[in-house]
């Protein structure tokens, strides 16, 4: 199931150089050279803007780096998310060199729209298309800047609550406004579930619990050497997984996956470690029916994906796997489980057991997070490969440029596309109190976090 940017890596990516056409020598008495004008680089700024921001339009600068090896550029042409075409005079006499062009663009709509454009000189030789991706994005930002990752977040019927890094949890009865609490961890916590008063946070060596919405918190239990970083709760279990690694100067290098589970609120527990790959790490836990759904991924380089189910916790199935992408999140809407993961997979199954591949129209980035409000399901997360990371060809991209979400209203049939805001990388969400929020870190590579959200 990797993908392999089928379509907007295509898009943003692929802006076909286009090299002088003929030999001709006017000497020779040939042809001439015919010098076809080339985009070498496309930005849009803004490139996502709020919804009805400006009071329905905003002015956006298109800027332009071009190359023209005949020196008469003479025009520009844009064609519209509409279909509408425009035609700017541009005439420049230079071989390379860069220009500016302003546009109003609609917020009125969300989503992700087209924009084409391409360059004509003055002999009529017409450049490639170039395209850019605008963003007319419905999310508001709520808080940023705050000095440390969060990793997860959810609604427990009452508030919400996101833990992060360095034991950070923050609260928040309607998404806007949000209060630090204190854990009592210095750990990093890296998901929480709640059922009904109940709430656990698990993370690097430690399981937390609260009964006061996220309020106050105890310590009740400290695995050594486990990280955990999936849990969800029922009525009489507490399910949590991850990683077991053992480090220090007496290390064997070995890591494995592992899954605890609590049949009396946390204060005992049994280890479950025996799996058919070493290398598996539990990326995240839903619960239904007599039913734990699992989702995983190969540890550390997250290429593998695998689904596991249980009927009791303690004894776990592995009933899929990819070989090719890591699954990340899982959601149940009641129905219809959904798993999405690294390189745009997504798959879906009816009864947890039985699962498809689900096609989308965005297949570059990593799903990290999801979340369903009872007729919308929404997936987002970011891009791993960032520039300067371990592509250098593909990460001269702007992913600012590129969506990372997609959403559904008819169970995966169709597919809208959004971004949250520039390069935003969520990692966790949830619904609650008629809107989504959504968790993760201001940017990639970045130690600083933000919330979303969006009605």
């Amino acid at each position: 199931m990797r993908n392999y940017f089928l379509f907007f890596a295509l898009i943003l990516l692929g802006c076909t150089s286009n090299d002088d056409v003929g030999f001709g020598d006017p000497g020779t008495g040939l042809p001439p050279v015919a010098h076809v004008p080339e985009i070498t680089e496309l930005v849009l700024l803004p490139n996502t803007v709020p919804l009805m921001g400006g009071n329905g339009s905003v002015a956006v600068t298109a800027e332009i780096s071009f190359r023209d090896g005949g020196s008469d550029l003479q025009t520009l042409w844009v064609r519209m998310p509409d279909g509408t075409t425009f035609i700017f005079d541009e005439p420049i006499f230079t071989e390379t060199g860069a220009f500016s062009q302003n546009l109003t663009m609609s917020t009125l709509t969300d989503g992700v729209f087209m924009l084409e454009f391409w360059l004509v000189d003055q002999a009529g030789h017409s450049s490639s298309e170039r395209t850019a991706l605008f963003s007319v994005s419905d999310w508001t930002n709520q808080l940023s800047g705050l000095p440390y990752t969060l990793n997860d977040v959810i609604w427990d019927g009452t508030a919400f609550i996101a833990v992060g890094d360095g034991g950070a949890v923050l609260t928040s009865i309607d998404g806007i406004d949000w209060t630090e609490r204190e854990s009592g961890a210095d750990a990093d916590l890296y998901a929480v579930a709640a059922h009904g008063s109940d709430i656990f946070a698990v993370g690097e060596y430690i399981v937390l619990q609260s009964t006061d919405h996220g309020d106050t918190w105890i310590t009740k239990y400290e695995p050594v050497e486990v990280s955990l970083h999936a849990v969800v709760v029922n009525s009489s279990q507490v399910v949590a997984g991850g990683s077991m690694g053992f480090f220090g100067p007496s290390s064997t290098g070995y890591f494995g996956p592992i899954i605890l589970v609590s049949e009396d609120r946390g204060d005992t527990w049994q280890v479950i470690d025996s799996w058919p790959d070493s290398t598996i790490l539990f990326t995240d836990f839903v619960g239904r029916d007599g039913l734990f759904v699992a989702a995983a991924s190969d540890w550390p380089f997250s290429d593998g994906g695998w689904v596991f189910v249980s009927s009791d916790g303690t004894q776990w199935n592995d009933v899929f796997r990819d070989p090719g992408s890591g699954f990340r999140t899982v959601v149940d809407d009641g129905s219809r489980f959904t798993i999405a993961g690294n390189y745009g997979a997504v798959i879906a199954s009816i009864d947890g057991l039985n699962w498809t591949e689900t096609r989308t129209p965005l297949l570059g980035p990593d799903y990290l997070s999801g979340a369903w409000n009872g007729t919308k399901l929404v997936l987002a997360g970011g891009h791993t490969c960032v520039p300067g990371g371990v592509y250098p060809g593909v990460c001269s991209v702007q992913w600012g440029e590129l969506p990372r979400g997609i959403s559904s209203t008819d169970g995966g049939v169709t597919w809208d596309l959004f971004n949250i805001d520039g390069e935003f990388r969520s990692v966790g969400m949830a619904y609650g109190n008629g809107r989504f929020v959504s968790v993760g870190r201001s940017e990639p590579g970045s130690g600083e976090s933000a919330i979303y959200t969006a009605d």
